[in-house]
C-alpha cells in the first residue's frame, strides 16, 4: 500500500494503540508531509528503521530534520537506520548555502548506540539531523553514513 503520510501517522497513531512496541519499521513511498512533534512517546521502541523513497517522477520535497519527533518519542531506542533514496527528490544543499542550519532544544538520547543512513547527501535536512543526534547521542557508539542507496560504499566513524 502506497501512502504519502504513512511515517506521520506511524508517529501520530502507534503510541496509543502499540504503546509496547520495541521494533518498528517504516516504508514509504512519496512521504509529503513531515513528521509533526507530539507529546506521545515509544516508551518500550528500541530499533528504528524508517524507508522513505521517492518513486515519482515529479519532485517532492520531505524534511528529514522532523524526524527528530521519533528519536524525542523514543528514550529507549538503541538503534536507527534511515534509509533514504532521492532520486526525484529536491532539497537544498549546505554546499554553497550560507543559512544558518536549524537546530532543536536540546534532548539527550542515553541509549542511541548505532545510528545507520542510506542514500546520505549534503542536503540540509540530512546534515541537521546527523548534527543533531551527533550531539545529543550521548551514547553513539557508531554512525554509519552511506552516500549510496542500496549499495556498498559507506562511511563509517567509531565514536570513542
Amino acid at each position: 500500500m502506497i501512502h504519502p503520510k504513512v511515517v506521520c501517522c506511524a508517529r501520530a497513531e502507534l503510541p496509543s494503540v502499540m504503546p509496547n512496541l520495541e521494533t518498528l519499521a517504516i516504508y514509504s513511498n512519496d512521504e509529503v508531509v513531515n513528521t509533526p512533534m507530539l507529546p506521545t512517546k515509544f516508551l518500550y521502541l528500541k530499533h528504528l528503521t524508517i524507508s522513505v523513497s521517492s518513486a515519482a517522477s515529479f519532485n517532492t520535497s520531505y524534511d528529514y530534520f522532523s524526524l527528530v519527533s521519533f528519536l524525542d518519542a523514543s528514550p529507549s531506542l538503541e538503534t536507527l537506520i534511515l534509509n533514504v533514496s532521492q532520486e526525484h527528490m529536491k532539497h537544498e544543499s549546505v554546499l554553497g548555502d550560507s543559512s544558518p542550519l536549524r537546530q532543536m532544544p536540546e534532548h539527550r538520547h542515553y541509549y542511541l548506540k548505532s545510528v545507520k543512513m542510506t542514500g546520505f547527501s549534503s542536503a540540509k535536512y540530512l546534515i541537521e539531523l546527523t548534527c543533531y543526534i551527533l550531539k545529543n547521542a550521548v551514547s553513539l557508539e557508531c554512525l554509519t553514513l552511506d552516500t549510496l542507496y542500496e549499495r556498498a560504499c559507506s562511511l563509517v566513524v567509531i565514536v570513542t
